[in-house]
C-alpha cells in the first residue's frame, strides 16, 4: 500500500516538473517581473475546484486571442505578424470547439463574449494600426501565452480525466504559439 502511494505521489511530482520545463527560459524581451504580474493563481484548480472556472477562464482566452488575431490580418504592418494572427484565430478557433464539446459533456456554459474591460482594450486596438499595433500586439501575446501557459499547464495535472486530456493536448499548441510570439516579439523594435 505505501509502494502504490509512494509511486503515485513521485508521478505527479516528474509530471508536473515536465510540465514547467518548457517555458523555464523567457524571452528576454520580457522581463520577471512582467511575467510575475501576468502569471495566474490556478492552484485552485490543483485542489479539486471547480472545473467550470477552469473552461470558463479558457473560454475568454480562446475569444481574446481569436479576435485579436483578426484584428492584426489587418492592423499589423508585418506579413510576419499578420501570417501569426491569422495562425492565432485559426488554431484558437480550432481550440474553442474543442473546448465547446468538453464543456457540453459537463453542462457548462460556455461565455461567448469578452468582459466589458477587455472589449475596450480591444476596441482601442481596432484603433492601432503599423508599428504601435505591431509591438503591442506581440508584446500581449506573450503576456497572455504565459497566462495560458500557467492555466492550462495547471489544469493537465487536475483530477478530471476528460478537463487533463484537453489541457495536455492544447498546452502542446500553446507552447509553440508563446515560442512563436517571443520569436517575433524579439526581431520587433522598441
Amino acid at each position: 500500500m505505501k509502494t502504490k502511494h509512494l509511486i503515485t505521489s513521485l508521478s505527479l511530482v516528474a509530471l508536473t516538473v515536465s510540465a514547467c520545463r518548457n517555458t523555464d527560459k523567457v524571452n528576454s524581451g520580457v522581463t520577471d517581473s512582467s511575467i510575475e504580474q501576468t502569471m495566474t493563481d490556478t492552484t485552485a484548480i490543483n485542489r479539486g475546484a471547480d472545473a467550470g472556472d477552469f473552461m470558463k477562464t479558457a473560454a475568454i482566452i480562446g475569444i481574446m486571442e481569436i479576435e485579436l488575431g483578426k484584428i492584426a490580418q489587418q492592423n499589423a504592418s508585418s506579413s510576419r505578424i499578420k501570417k501569426f494572427g491569422e495562425k492565432m484565430a485559426k488554431d484558437h478557433t480550432r481550440i474553442a470547439a474543442d473546448l465547446k464539446v468538453l464543456a457540453d459533456s459537463k453542462k457548462v456554459s460556455l461565455p461567448t463574449s469578452l468582459p466589458t474591460a477587455d472589449s475596450k482594450h480591444m476596441e482601442e486596438m481596432k484603433k492601432m494600426t503599423g508599428a504601435a499595433f505591431d509591438k503591442h500586439y506581440m508584446k500581449m501575446m506573450v503576456k497572455d501565452h504565459v497566462k495560458a501557459l500557467d492555466l492550462f499547464k495547471s489544469a493537465a495535472v487536475s483530477g478530471d480525466v476528460k478537463i487533463r486530456n484537453f489541457a495536455s493536448k492544447t498546452l502542446r499548441a500553446l507552447e509553440r504559439h508563446f515560442k512563436e510570439a517571443g520569436d517575433i516579439n524579439a526581431g520587433v523594435s522598441y
